[in-house]
């Protein structure tokens, strides 16, 4: 699991990438990456993730992401972990309800106060888009070549600087790393990232395919959040 969640955090959240000589056309790159910004000012949707790891081991995360942030933040997000020919549910599943903070990891229980991670009641997911602050600039060196067919935009993900990112937790290589999105009304609608990586730990080489499929539904329209009815037994984290 940690492999899958560093991998994860990087390809989808660490494109805080230094300048390269060849990058993706200027139009198209921003155009994506507005519609990005477009998406996490939702007031409300639903999200859907499916993360794929093909190794020695083989995994898959599936995830559902439920938000509201129109008055109060109130979100509902629910995970299952398929491994070794077993499936988790519950792995990890993180619920916020009325200023407090609820976690249920694998049967766990716990709760606590939206302050002690960091938020208030009235914070939005817009402070969590990761690349709100960089520059035109930065974000075109992010890809480093794309093209648009109808409202699907595709781009080669900048390898080197992403292999320097993950070596951090081992030698990598990067061979491939693309990421296709579909914008419908300027907002990312679908989005799908593909990476193929060989890591090389303690003398240990290992090959790695991992696929990251995200959908957005019920945007600006999600009629409630599925919360599980026995929050107020979760224990008191104190």
């Amino acid at each position: 699991m940690k492999k899958i969640t560093i991998f994860i955090l990087t390809l989808i959240f660490g494109f805080g990438l230094t300048a390269c000589s060849k990058n993706a056309p200027a139009d198209l790159s921003l155009e994506f990456f507005n519609a990005l910004h477009h998406t996490f000012q939702a007031d409300s949707a639903h999200v859907e993730f499916n993360i794929v790891m093909n190794e020695d081991d083989p995994s898959e995360i599936l995830a559902n992401l439920y938000f509201d942030q129109k008055n109060q933040l109130a979100l509902a997000a629910t995970s299952s972990l398929k491994a070794g020919g077993r499936t988790q549910d519950n792995f990890l599943d993180f619920y916020i309800k009325d200023g407090k903070t609820y976690l249920n990891s694998m049967g766990v229980k716990t709760q606590s106060v939206i302050e002690k991670i960091g938020l208030k009641t009235d914070s939005k997911l817009t402070n969590l888009d990761p690349f709100l602050d960089m520059t035109d600039e930065e974000l075109k060196q992010v890809f480093t070549s794309g093209k648009k067919e109808g409202d699907t935009y595709s781009f080669d993900i900048n390898k080197g600087e992403l292999a320097k990112l993950l070596d951090a937790y081992g030698s990598v290589d990067v061979d491939h790393a693309t990421l296709e999105a579909k914008i419908n009304d300027g907002v990312v609608t679908d989005l799908r990232i593909d990476a193929d990586l060989a890591q090389k730990i303690d003398e240990h080489a290992l090959d790695t395919s991992i696929a990251i499929t995200i959908r957005v539904s019920d945007y600006d329209k999600l009629s409630s959040i599925p919360f599980p009815d026995d929050l107020d037994t979760y224990k008191i984290d104190e």
